[in-house]
């Protein structure tokens, strides 16, 4: 009786494992998370970044584009491609602190085995350089993102104005 336990654990333990290795590894949300997060820290700018440090975040930022993305800035702007993104990055200013951009609240919803959207609250986060005090800009963001050559690229954004004070 003990090594039919013994096998029936040693089943358990096995399929456990299987699942925590797909979840950790293989798991489309958890990618793209991960991918997500790759994208805040190339959007957050140091406080004393120089300009090589500055053109390989850009860089980094390009990657994770797809070359025909589609992003509307709420009613101020539309962007149709990734040279244009990636411009419209560029032409930040940096505030004088540095800034910090952090996707929060991300819900991810994968269609098929290569579409997905991302619904997710944009934080940046900078120094008010007359007060000195923390300002945070917080925006709602969707995500549309595409696998291709078998990574997961944004193919299209919807950044939301920000709600109107009552």
């Amino acid at each position: 009786m003990k090594s039919h336990g013994s096998i029936y654990v040693s089943a358990v333990l096995a399929a456990l494992s299987g699942y925590f290795i797909y979840q950790w590894w293989f798991n489309p949300n958890r990618i793209i998370k991960q991918r997500l997060g790759d994208v805040a820290s190339a959007l957050s700018a140091p406080a004393s970044e120089d300009d090589i440090a500055r053109l390989a975040r850009l860089a980094r930022l390009r990657g994770y584009l797809d070359e025909k993305i589609h992003v509307r800035i709420g009613r101020t702007a539309d962007l149709s491609s990734r040279d244009d993104v990636v411009g419209a990055v560029a032409g930040w200013k940096t505030p004088t602190g540095g800034s910090d951009v952090a996707f929060v609240d991300v819900d991810v919803r994968v269609n098929s085995d290569d579409t997905a959207r991302a619904f997710v609250t944009a934080e940046m986060t900078a120094r008010d350089p007359q007060s000195g005090q923390q300002t945070v800009d917080s925006r709602e963001v969707v995500f549309s993102l595409e696998k291709r050559k078998g990574g997961w690229l944004i193919s299209e954004a919807d950044v939301k104005d920000p709600p109107k004070p009552q």
